[in-house]
């Protein structure tokens, strides 16, 4: 595993750390955003000839939508073939 080592503002940290249990829950979910957003936009890099949107356009909203939402046809309206 590589270790990075970032700088964020404390204003910005000091008003989402009541949202959390401890430091560690904290530094958990840190952990897990930039591994989302680096998968993601991995995914965007890789050369595809079946969609054209990056992986993250593609899922937008999925964790969001409706129990009987119909996610062939969501992406079908949204992607040419």
């Amino acid at each position: 595993m590589c270790t990075y080592t970032i700088s964020i503002n404390d204003t910005i940290i000091d008003k989402v750390r009541p949202a959390f249990a401890d430091e560690d829950a904290l530094s958990n979910w840190m952990q897990q955003q930039m591994e989302l957003m680096l998968v993601r936009y991995a995914a965007g890099l890789e050369p595809t000839k079946k969609h054209k949107e990056p992986l993250s356009m593609r899922l937008r909203g999925i964790a969001n939508a409706p129990k009987d939402f119909d996610y062939k046809q969501e992406l079908s309206n949204r992607i040419e073939l």
